[in-house]
């Protein structure tokens, strides 16, 4: 039987594979591969927890931003808040100095002026902080139930009622807050408890100061006597003044109190006895 020469052998060309890129997944955030909020429908499985991961996300930096927003307008009402005061307190001046000496026109006219301006400032002030914190209250509250796999017991409009209507809000913030704190399980209890009760008692001490001097002032205006509006423009001040340092005090605290870590505020400066 006759066979070729190796060399003669033509060799056996196998074909050429070339190789694909695999495509190998990546996620920006950690899967979940569980049925939670609704992972099972009428029509089968849903992205339940990818739409979880998704949405504590948007919820957590939806409430970044209220919170940040609330610290502004806390600052922005601290201000307005101050400037009040001391326009009452120049026309509480312009009145001790009328007593005995006769003041210029134009003196009473920008004292009216800044009296008027600062009031309408400090109120258009507190009613935005107030629409901010009660949208950061409502962030908050649903941040903290879902970390525990819950829902807001509360309705919207009943968190709305408790957080902005005057005097009501002095309970129902209490309330509201420490519910929020009670689902926390990173949080110090004892400490969180604490940092709320003093809150709750600056808050109604300024609640009271501001009811006092609204009573004083709506007597000074109807009786008409320069004693009784002067009485009535220390009042205003000193609810004012007292109530620009609280928005202050509140607005390095409240974020504090909720955070993770709890770190207690370092003071920047540190008194230190000498013999």
């Amino acid at each position: 039987m006759a066979r070729r020469p190796p060399e003669a052998i033509p060799t056996i060309r196998r074909p050429e594979f070339v190789a694909r890129p695999r495509y190998i997944p990546r996620y920006v955030y950690i899967p979940q591969w569980g049925l939670k909020d609704g992972g099972l429908t009428d029509g089968g499985l849903t992205d339940g927890g990818l739409g979880n991961a998704t949405g504590g996300r948007a919820a957590a930096s939806r409430g970044g931003a209220l919170s940040d927003a609330l610290t502004r307008a806390l600052y922005v009402l601290a201000a307005a808040l101050g400037l009040a005061a001391v326009a009452h307190l120049l026309r509480y001046v312009l009145l001790i100095i009328n007593r005995s000496t006769p003041v210029p026109a134009w003196t009473d006219l920008v004292t009216s002026t800044l009296v008027i301006f600062g009031g309408l400032l400090a109120l258009g002030c507190f009613v935005y902080t107030t629409v901010v914190f009660a949208r950061w209250v409502m962030a908050m509250r649903t941040e903290a139930y879902r970390c525990v796999d819950r829902r807001d017991p509360r309705p919207r409009w009943q968190i709305v009622l408790l957080a902005v209507v005057p005097l009501v809000n002095v309970l129902g913030v209490a309330v509201l807050l420490h519910e929020a704190a009670d689902v926390r399980t990173d949080l110090d209890r004892d400490r969180t408890r604490r940092r709320l009760t003093r809150m709750w008692v600056a808050w109604a001490i300024v609640n009271a100061l501001a009811v006092a001097a609204i009573v004083t002032r709506v007597v000074a205006t109807w009786s008409g006597s320069i004693q009784t509006g002067a009485n009535g423009l220390v009042a205003v001040t000193v609810s004012a003044a007292c109530s620009a340092v609280f928005a202050r005090w509140l607005a390095d605290r409240l974020e504090v109190t909720f955070a993770t870590s709890q770190q207690d505020p370092v003071p920047a400066r540190r008194w230190v006895m000498a013999a």
